[in-house]
């Protein structure tokens, strides 16, 4: 059966059903109809639509070819200067998948409600943390995450980044994210601290420092520690994808931070991959 064929069947059979459905074809066409690389870069470089630089940053840092030096330059260019806030989220989330730890210091101010109170952005950068090691940075999250009257959200993604961070003084702030209001900063925190000890004490904050109380020294709370990998996003398939069988569809695994990485682990970009356009280079 031809393509056109089938695009016909599924519309036909979607007939008679719910509006929202046409959102999923319209998903559909574009697996069919994929941009090019040149295509996606010239959105990214669109300077009068916010949402074209939006979806063409999204597009680059997802593709196997996106952390071409010429991308990161645009990213950390997006990240500094950008003034639509979706399009720096954007930005900052490309340069926290294929960045170094250098690039973390980019990063991090944007974690900080006194830089911009665009929580998406603040949010974003946080997740990105997660998968960049700097020592450099640990400072501007500890504000964060002591601070309180910042946001839930942005508050659990930086207990989760510091997870990776073997410090009395993350240990410490960690302790008191245990009693912060919000049920997943209390659960993130948790978490990260079992990482960074091996130990399992849960949201008991007395039992915790219990725990360390009884160390000879602060050091050898972190010799049982566990390995950081990054957290992902996964998702359950479309329908469409059930359909189209032929669709290969991979989802990111968990993995080692850009600094705590294994020199045998490949990155996310390597200047061996090709593909089919070659990356543009928005010229």
């Amino acid at each position: 059966m031809s393509r056109h064929a089938i695009v016909l069947a599924l519309s036909v059979v979607a007939l008679g059903v719910t509006g929202c459905v046409t959102d999923d074809f319209q998903d559909l066409g574009e697996v069919f109809s994929p941009k090019t690389p040149r295509e996606a870069a010239l959105e990214a470089l669109d300077p009068y639509n916010a949402d074209l630089r939006r979806e063409g940053v999204v597009l680059l840092a997802n593709a196997p070819f996106g952390g071409a030096e010429t991308y990161m330059d645009m990213y950390r260019d997006y990240v500094e200067n950008e003034t639509d806030p979706l399009v720096r989220a954007a930005a900052i989330t490309a340069l926290g998948r294929h960045g170094q730890p250098s690039d973390a210091l980019v990063i991090v101010p944007w974690i900080d409600s006194r830089v911009t109170q665009s929580t998406n952005v603040r949010w974003t950068a946080a997740k990105a943390l997660q998968r960049l090691h700097n020592p450099e940075v640990v400072a501007p999250m500890l504000r964060v995450i002591t601070s309180p009257d910042d946001d839930g959200e942005v508050k659990a993604a930086v207990a989760t980044a510091l997870g990776q961070y073997q410090e009395d003084n993350v240990f410490q702030a960690l302790l008191v994210a245990l009693d912060d209001r919000r049920l997943s900063v209390n659960l993130n925190a948790a978490e990260s601290l079992a990482l960074l000890t091996g130990q399992a004490w849960g949201m008991d904050r007395v039992a915790w420092k219990r725990w360390y109380d009884s160390l000879e020294k602060p050091a050898l709370a972190f010799e049982g520690h566990r390995e950081y990998l990054y957290p992902t996003y996964t998702r359950d398939k479309a329908w469409f994808e059930y359909i189209a069988f032929w669709i290969q569809q991979s989802q990111e695994q968990p993995s080692h931070p850009a600094g705590l990485r294994p020199d045998s682990q490949r990155r996310t970009w390597t200047e061996d991959v090709e593909e089919e356009d070659g990356p543009a280079s928005g010229s």
